[in-house]
Protein backbone atom coordinates (compact mmCIF):
# COMPACT_ATOMS: atom_id res chain seq x y z
CA UNK A 1 0.00 0.00 0.00
CA UNK A 2 1.43 3.24 -1.00
CA UNK A 3 0.96 6.47 0.97
CA UNK A 4 0.29 9.97 -0.55
CA UNK A 5 1.84 12.61 0.74
CA UNK A 6 -0.86 15.08 -1.00
CA UNK A 7 -4.10 14.64 0.68
CA UNK A 8 -7.28 15.84 -0.40
CA UNK A 9 -7.46 18.67 2.41
CA UNK A 10 -3.74 19.68 1.69
CA UNK A 11 -5.15 20.59 -2.01
CA UNK A 12 -8.22 22.24 -0.72
CA UNK A 13 -5.76 24.18 1.94
CA UNK A 14 -3.47 25.54 -0.76
CA UNK A 15 -5.97 26.05 -3.44
CA UNK A 16 -8.06 28.67 -0.56
CA UNK A 17 -4.67 30.50 0.33
CA UNK A 18 -3.70 31.14 -3.70
CA UNK A 19 -7.52 32.40 -3.82
CA UNK A 20 -6.84 34.64 -0.72
CA UNK A 21 -4.04 36.15 -1.92
CA UNK A 22 -4.86 37.06 -5.57
CA UNK A 23 -7.68 38.82 -4.25
CA UNK A 24 -5.57 40.57 -1.84
CA UNK A 25 -3.37 41.30 -5.23
CA UNK A 26 -6.34 42.35 -7.57
CA UNK A 27 -7.14 44.71 -4.51
CA UNK A 28 -4.32 46.00 -4.06
CA UNK A 29 -3.80 47.33 -7.62
CA UNK A 30 -7.27 48.41 -8.56
CA UNK A 31 -7.14 51.91 -8.58
CA UNK A 32 -8.82 53.97 -6.06
CA UNK A 33 -11.55 56.96 -6.25
CA UNK A 34 -9.79 58.32 -3.42
CA UNK A 35 -8.67 62.41 -4.32
CA UNK A 36 -5.08 61.89 -3.62
CA UNK A 37 -2.39 65.16 -2.87
CA UNK A 38 1.23 65.19 -2.79
CA UNK A 39 2.89 66.74 -0.13
CA UNK A 40 6.54 68.12 -1.00
CA UNK A 41 8.90 68.74 1.98
CA UNK A 42 12.44 70.88 1.50
CA UNK A 43 14.32 70.79 4.23
CA UNK A 44 12.00 69.12 6.83
CA UNK A 45 9.49 72.50 5.47
CA UNK A 46 5.94 71.69 3.47
CA UNK A 47 7.46 73.25 0.14
CA UNK A 48 4.31 72.63 -1.82
CA UNK A 49 0.85 70.98 -1.44
CA UNK A 50 -0.45 69.74 -5.11
CA UNK A 51 -3.22 67.73 -6.23
CA UNK A 52 -2.86 64.75 -8.03
CA UNK A 53 -5.37 64.56 -11.18
CA UNK A 54 -5.28 63.00 -14.73
CA UNK A 55 -5.11 66.30 -15.55
CA UNK A 56 -2.30 67.99 -14.25
CA UNK A 57 1.44 67.69 -15.16
CA UNK A 58 3.89 69.90 -14.23
CA UNK A 59 7.74 69.96 -13.47
CA UNK A 60 8.65 70.95 -9.84
CA UNK A 61 12.46 72.06 -9.17
CA UNK A 62 12.57 72.87 -5.10
CA UNK A 63 15.81 75.26 -4.56
CA UNK A 64 17.81 73.01 -3.21
CA UNK A 65 21.75 71.39 -3.21
CA UNK A 66 22.03 68.92 -4.91
CA UNK A 67 18.99 69.70 -7.67
CA UNK A 68 16.27 67.56 -7.60
CA UNK A 69 13.36 67.90 -10.95
CA UNK A 70 9.97 66.27 -9.80
CA UNK A 71 7.84 65.51 -12.48
CA UNK A 72 3.58 64.91 -11.90
CA UNK A 73 1.78 63.77 -14.93
CA UNK A 74 -1.33 61.14 -15.27
CA UNK A 75 -2.42 60.69 -11.22
CA UNK A 76 1.28 59.90 -10.32
CA UNK A 77 4.28 61.93 -9.45
CA UNK A 78 8.00 60.63 -8.92
CA UNK A 79 11.59 62.35 -9.00
CA UNK A 80 12.44 62.71 -12.77
CA UNK A 81 16.21 63.78 -11.95
CA UNK A 82 18.51 64.46 -9.13
CA UNK A 83 22.24 65.55 -8.89
CA UNK A 84 22.57 63.38 -6.38
CA UNK A 85 25.61 60.75 -6.26
CA UNK A 86 23.43 57.35 -6.09
CA UNK A 87 19.70 58.39 -7.59
CA UNK A 88 17.96 56.25 -5.08
CA UNK A 89 15.32 58.74 -5.49
CA UNK A 90 15.09 58.43 -9.25
CA UNK A 91 14.57 54.48 -9.06
CA UNK A 92 11.87 54.41 -6.71
CA UNK A 93 9.38 54.60 -9.08
CA UNK A 94 6.22 56.60 -9.71
CA UNK A 95 3.95 57.46 -6.37
CA UNK A 96 0.09 56.88 -7.16
CA UNK A 97 -1.49 55.94 -3.76
CA UNK A 98 -2.29 57.26 -0.39
CA UNK A 99 0.95 56.25 1.78
CA UNK A 100 3.63 56.18 -1.04
CA UNK A 101 6.37 58.19 -0.03
CA UNK A 102 9.78 58.80 -1.35
CA UNK A 103 12.78 61.35 -0.20
CA UNK A 104 15.84 62.72 -1.46
CA UNK A 105 18.06 62.15 1.28
CA UNK A 106 20.92 64.38 0.02
CA UNK A 107 18.46 67.26 -0.87
CA UNK A 108 16.27 66.80 1.95
CA UNK A 109 13.45 66.67 -0.50
CA UNK A 110 10.62 64.23 0.72
CA UNK A 111 7.30 63.21 -1.37
CA UNK A 112 4.50 62.09 0.58
CA UNK A 113 0.73 61.51 -0.61
CA UNK A 114 -2.15 61.58 1.42
CA UNK A 115 -5.16 60.73 0.64
CA UNK A 116 -9.21 62.07 1.61
CA UNK A 117 -9.92 59.16 3.36
CA UNK A 118 -8.62 58.20 6.68
CA UNK A 119 -6.77 55.12 7.52
CA UNK A 120 -5.53 52.97 10.27
CA UNK A 121 -2.08 52.53 10.27
CA UNK A 122 -1.11 48.77 10.61
CA UNK A 123 1.98 49.31 12.99
CA UNK A 124 1.18 51.97 15.31
CA UNK A 125 -2.98 51.29 15.22
CA UNK A 126 -3.14 55.07 14.96
CA UNK A 127 -5.64 56.74 12.22
CA UNK A 128 -3.54 58.85 9.71
CA UNK A 129 -4.71 60.11 6.14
Amino acid sequence: MQRRFIKKADIALIAVILCVGAALLIWRFLPSNEKTEAVIYAGGEVYRRVTLDKSADMTITPDTDPKVVIKIKDGAVWFEDADCRDKLCVKSGKLTRPGDTAACLPAGVVIRLEGSEKRHDALTGRICQ
